[in-house]
């Protein structure tokens, strides 16, 4: 558990620095675009999303598994093999999506709010085939525990594309096409580093013999899970300007409000859980040693500790975007409709994180094909209630449908995860408890902002925030959501979660 915990932490640390140039970067861009061309950018990195997904998303996780077994019996040979299966794998497959995509423009611009949106995905394009090759060594760095080496080239891409981003806005080329050109640009920049990275450590392209045809059987079902979620997160960026459209809104202001919504605030909600994606990102190889190995009780004690943990950080800071939501949309965006949409899906936060873990935790425990079909029966949820609200839409009714699939594929992971493990739904009694204090945090920080608000926004906004998730994370001590004798060393994490266990019967 403490190899674990210095991984999260290293993991977290770089994370947080990765998330803060972007939350920067993504209000330059805001700005510097606007809402409109905002939603035009939010369609096509949708569908740029899923091509990535569909080319690349399963190789990392398979060359790391395969990397991670063979280091372990000190076979450098079929290491290196695995690797050099996926150079051939991943950049031909990206070839054929980007072909394919190129040949099917026509009919795909026809279906985006905004022809500029085909334009500005065939800009990115390049990114694709870069992120092919560089898939393969990110893998064998995964699998070889390179955490901090993965999480700086991160770091290192985030700011190439920044500088880059800046210096052609100002060099006065079209904006939102230079956008797209900084995105290939930063994905050649991770592939250079993660093979520099690779070749370092002497690594070394052999014959691939005996390892496509694996890595192939593996690699495609895992893609194909993951695909389904860019293939949803598609279908929204198409649908639901054609939904505001077709109520009488110019695709203008559909795509306004599509990028104020999707493209400015949801980015924000998921800059607090960092922690707890560095989590999710650190337990696939962790669980899935323990799992593998018969080590159930370890497996349990993860799982357990895990989903909770994630629970009480995202309830953290529900009280701060709800009380919050539309100062920090104003000053963050200068943009009302984001800070209002921010302020009514705060409560998001929460199944945004126990998805985030728990969907990781089947990939450990090699229950990908139940998590596809878990996550399938939620986008169903999302559907309907846009279907049921066609007539009477609007941007909330989108957090409400995100909110019940995120929360309906939760609920299902974690039955699979109980199913699979016999870990306990130890949970339910922080969740129950963490989203009754909201109320009293969220009412103080609103109260504590009304009584500043004649000073200046920027001090109003943090001085307020810390002092809800301050008296948020006293509540939760109070109530025996957060044993602060852990945090301070002096309890074990087992006494805590005895603790748990008792109460729940």
């Amino acid at each position: 558990m403490k190899t674990l915990f210095k991984a999260v932490m290293s993991v977290t640390f770089f994370t947080v620095i990765d998330r803060i140039l972007g939350f920067v970067f993504k209000i330059y861009l805001s700005r510097e675009l606007g809402a409109v061309q905002m939603g035009v950018y939010q369609v096509a990195l949708s569908i740029f999303f899923l091509l990535l997904t569909a080319t690349t998303s399963g190789i990392p996780l398979i060359v790391s598994k395969l990397t991670a077994k063979y280091e372990a019996h000190h076979d450098k040979r079929a290491s290196h093999a695995a690797v050099s299966a996926a150079l051939i794998v991943g950049p031909a497959s990206a070839l054929i999506v980007c072909l394919a995509t190129v040949l099917l423009r026509v009919p795909i611009g026809k279906l985006m709010a905004s022809p500029q949106s085909m334009t500005v995905l065939l800009f990115m394009l390049p990114g694709v085939l870069f992120s092919g090759v560089y898939a393969a060594f990110r893998g064998n760095l995964w699998g070889r525990r390179k955490y901090t080496s993965m999480s700086v080239i991160e770091v290192v891409e985030q700011s190439m594309r920044i500088l880059l981003t800046v210096l052609l806005f100002m060099m006065g080329f079209d904006k939102l096409k230079m956008t797209a050109v900084s995105l290939s640009a930063s994905c050649a920049v991770t592939m250079i580093c993660c093979a520099a990275c690779f070749f370092a450590d002497k690594g070394k392209v052999s014959s691939p013999k005996g390892q496509i045809v694996p890595l192939l059987r593996s690699s495609v079902p895992i893609t194909c899970v993951r695909a389904s979620g860019s293939i949803v997160n598609s279908v929204i960026a198409i649908v639901v300007p054609m939904i505001l459209v077709g109520m009488g809104h110019s695709n203008e202001q559909a795509l306004y409000l599509f990028g104020s919504s999707i493209g400015m605030a949801m980015p924000l909600l998921y800059i607090p859980i960092t922690v707890v994606g560095s989590l999710a990102y650190v337990m696939i190889p962790t669980l899935s040693s323990a799992y593998a190995s018969g080590n159930r009780a370890s497996a349990k004690r993860q799982i357990e500790t895990a989903v909770t943990f994630s629970i009480v950080v995202a309830a953290l800071f529900v009280p701060v975007f709800w009380a919050l939501g539309n100062p920090i949309g104003k000053f963050v965006y200068d943009n009302a409709d984001a800070g209002r949409f921010l302020s009514h899906s705060a409560w998001l936060l929460i199944p945004i994180s126990v998805e985030n873990i728990a969907s990781s935790m089947l990939n450990s425990l090699d229950l990908e094909k139940r998590g596809f079909l878990n996550y399938m029966i939620g986008s169903a949820v999302l559907f309907a209630i846009l279907a049921a609200f066609c007539r009477n839409f609007s941007i909330d009714i989108l957090a409400l449908g995100l909110g019940a699939s995120l929360s309906v594929s939760s609920l299902l992971d974690l039955w699979c995860i109980r199913r699979r493990t016999d870990a306990r739904f130890t949970f339910i009694r922080p969740l129950i408890l963490s989203s009754l204090l909201i109320l009293p945090a969220a009412f103080l920080t609103k109260t504590v902002f009304s009584l500043m608000r004649y000073m200046p926004l920027l001090l109003s906004i943090s001085v307020s925030a810390i002092v809800g998730c301050i008296f948020m994370f006293v509540l939760s001590i109070l109530f025996g959501i957060v044993d602060i004798g852990i945090i301070l060393g002096k309890k074990s994490p087992k006494s805590m979660r005895k603790r748990l266990q008792k109460s729940q019967g």
